[in-house]
């Protein structure tokens, strides 16, 4: 499937290819197999790491018996190399599960914030007086940041509640599919 097609054609092992060389060669083939392009759609992580690992790891009912020496020595992944994406892959994962889980906790402080306004807006909404009205009024354009009115909070609140589902989210997926990484991990081995 993933071969290095110019190198088996000259004949060269995996131990005549250097192994910085292998180490581009596997962030090559990775990127362009996740990455999203005009023509083909973006395939996940775990999904590309399969496809590596199938070709890291010789499968002999794929290879036909006459060509069975030859060609289970050339052209395939490094095993060692690919371990190592693995790791990068993992980090790399973790990497963002803490940023999203920052932007998380912005979003509840800014959903805290915002749940004052509200209190308060229920506040002067309920309050006979007009001073006590004008107070709470006051109060509320204290907590607001910069864009944030009376008349546009409730649709502000809305976006942040479906922002934090959204990342809440996000963040189980990358776990899960942190821990199918290690999965195939433990099965290349």
């Amino acid at each position: 499937m993933l071969r290095w097609f110019s190198v088996t054609l000259i004949g060269l092992t995996k131990k005549d290819i250097p192994f910085y060389a292998q180490i581009i060669y596997i962030a090559d083939v990775f990127d362009a197999i996740v990455s999203k392009r005009q023509y083909k759609t973006h395939i996940n992580i775990s999904e590309t790491l399969k496809l590596l690992l199938k070709d890291a790891v010789p499968s002999r009912q794929s290879i036909a018996l006459d060509n069975l020496s030859t060609q289970s020595r050339c052209g395939k992944i490094n095993y060692r190399v690919l371990k190592i994406l693995f790791k990068v892959v993992v980090d790399d994962t973790l990497y963002e599960i803490s940023c999203t889980m920052e932007y998380v906790n912005f979003l509840k402080e800014q959903l805290k914030r915002l749940a004052k306004i509200r209190k308060y807006e229920e506040k002067m909404n309920h309050s006979k007086r007009e001073k006590d009205k004008e107070y709470f009024k006051q109060y509320m354009e204290l907590l607001f940041e910069q864009g944030e009115t009376i008349e546009n909070y409730r649709q502000i609140i809305e976006e942040y509640e479906e922002a934090l589902v959204n990342k809440e989210e996000t963040i189980q997926k990358l776990y899960h599919e942190i821990d199918i990484i290690k999965k195939l991990k433990a099965q290349g081995t």
